[in-house]
């Protein structure tokens, strides 16, 4: 074992890699559901329908920014510090502890839900029967079941049982979701499809992530708890930072979505929506980290310290960046007909997809340095999170009117390259965390190089000039691993 390559280097990227694959190979299962969901979406439905659907799961979405009070993140912290604790009267049982979060999520975001359905009822002058203000009014209860698969299965992730998660995200809950929204549209009632078969897929998912903190806790451990609301009160405003954060990450996520539905209406959005959906892959590579990366982070911030913390997701935005690019590539060679695939008229967002994917590299890659913030201090990441909203959302006003979805995917480009920039730069000044530029700069050159092969091979056929950017990607990224002695390894994590 070499001293550039340590035990615990060698154990904490085993474990990552290991927890990866498991839910990148969940991914991959879930993408047969979602190419299947999106081609009924884009083909039976139609842009109008599906577009009133996306504005309502992009209100749940949003809402579960706020409901979810970042303890999908937060929890491995409060379960590895109650485990750190003397074995006296204060240390407690860590289901009782995921308890806590359940009735802090299940509180916020039935509140949420409630006024959500309280504003839209009002405006539209009684319950909604059609269009984006029944899809959000129907779904907003499905804020409190989101916040509470994602602390079940995160608690679940903290035993290291990945399985869950990755069984229950990539094929109960969308594979439930498909099943029930074809037999919607085989009943005639495709208005309310939709909506019925994200109800479904929640539930199911739901059902299965209790089993799963069931088995991985040795049971609900629920014997003698009780909410102690002047606990639960003081974690609620311990939490309100990140819970901030995560709110304006939630929303920014969709705000040119909102804006899109807003200025140019549902079909427009749904058709939109369409290449935010062709951009999953590029942030699911990251998200394939997140179940083991984010519990690492936290314990190597506490034993190691936040510089050795930096080193190490330096060599996480490494690996990231060359899982990432090489999918950006195929997207500019083959967007268009992919659109096409899904139905007439998606095509025309072409430029928007390839805009949105390189907007999605950029904040999966370079955000792995949230993850600091997260744990350091919250306030910060909190204000560079504002920042970028508003450098995307002047922005998008401004371009939106003029360009349409390219405008909306430029304003979302801007905001996460803003945010990029702001984050590198605290991250060195206040706590002395840096990225050498040698850790990107392999990947980020190759796909340069990459594009402009596309791009030259582009009249000979699309798919010619994909097999000619992923080739020149593969070449120029050997060369440069060999002739710089860098490796695609994580390292400096703290395993245990």
């Amino acid at each position: 074992m070499t001293a550039e390559n340590p035990p615990e280097d060698d154990d904490a990227h085993r474990l990552v890699m290991r927890g990866a694959f498991a839910t990148g190979a969940g991914f991959l299962v879930k993408m047969g559901a979602r190419v299947g969901f999106l081609l009924i979406a884009g083909r039976l439905f139609g842009p109008a329908l599906f577009g009133a659907y996306s504005l309502g799961v992009a209100v749940v979405e949003s809402g579960v920014g706020l409901a979810g009070l970042s303890l999908k993140k937060v929890i491995f912290q409060l379960l590895d510090a109650n485990e750190a604790g003397e074995p006296d009267d204060s240390r407690r049982s860590p289901t009782h502890i995921v308890a806590d979060a359940v009735v802090l999520v299940l509180t916020a975001s039935g509140a949420l839900a409630l006024a959500i359905m309280a504003v839209v009822a009002t405006v539209m002058g009684g319950l909604p029967v059609s269009g984006a203000a029944a899809a959000i009014f129907w779904l907003a209860p499905m804020i409190a079941g989101q916040t509470l698969v994602d602390v079940l299965l995160a608690a679940s992730r903290w035993r290291h049982a990945i399985r869950y998660e990755v069984i229950g995200r990539s094929i109960v809950e969308p594979y439930t979701q498909l099943a029930v929204a074809v037999a919607g549209w085989m009943a005639g009632v495709p208005a309310w499809a939709l909506i019925a078969g994200y109800w479904a897929g929640n539930v199911a998912v739901n059902a299965f992530a209790l089993m799963g903190i069931q088995r991985s806790f040795g049971g609900f451990g629920l014997a003698g708890y009780r909410p102690d609301r002047r606990r639960l009160t003081q974690l609620a405003r311990t939490l309100a930072p990140n819970t901030a954060t995560d709110l304006l990450n939630g929303i920014y996520a969709r705000f040119d979505l909102y804006l899109v539905g807003a200025l140019l209406g549902t079909r427009a959005a749904g058709i939109y929506t369409m290449a935010q959906q062709i951009c999953t892959p590029i942030r699911q590579v990251r998200q394939s980290f997140d179940g083991l990366l984010v519990p690492l982070v936290a314990r190597t911030v506490a034993m190691r310290g936040s510089a050795a913390a930096g080193a190490a997701l330096a060599s996480a935005v490494r690996l990231v960046l060359a899982i990432q690019l090489p999918v950006l590539l195929a997207l500019l060679a083959i967007g268009q007909p992919l659109l096409e695939a899904f139905g007439p008229g998606f095509g025309i967002a072409a430029t928007a997809l390839v805009l949105l994917a390189a907007a999605e590299v950029v904040h999966a890659a370079f955000g792995t340095g949230d993850l600091m913030f997260v744990y350091l201090n919250p306030r910060i990441g909190l204000v560079q999170t504002v920042a970028g909203i508003v450098t995307g959302v002047v922005a998008a006003v401004l371009l939106l009117p003029v360009l349409g979805f390219t405008g909306a995917a430029v304003a979302v480009l801007a905001g996460y390259l803003a945010r990029a920039a702001m984050r590198a730069w605290t991250l060195r000044r206040r706590f002395g965390v840096t990225v050498p530029l040698a850790h990107p700069a392999g990947p980020l050159v190759a796909a340069g190089l990459g594009a402009g092969a596309v791009l030259l091979v582009r009249p000979f056929g699309d798919v010619a000039a994909m097999a000619a950017g992923l080739a020149t990607y593969a070449v120029v990224m050997a060369l440069w691993l060999r002739a710089t002695g860098a490796s695609l390894r994580l390292s400096g994590f703290e395993a245990a």
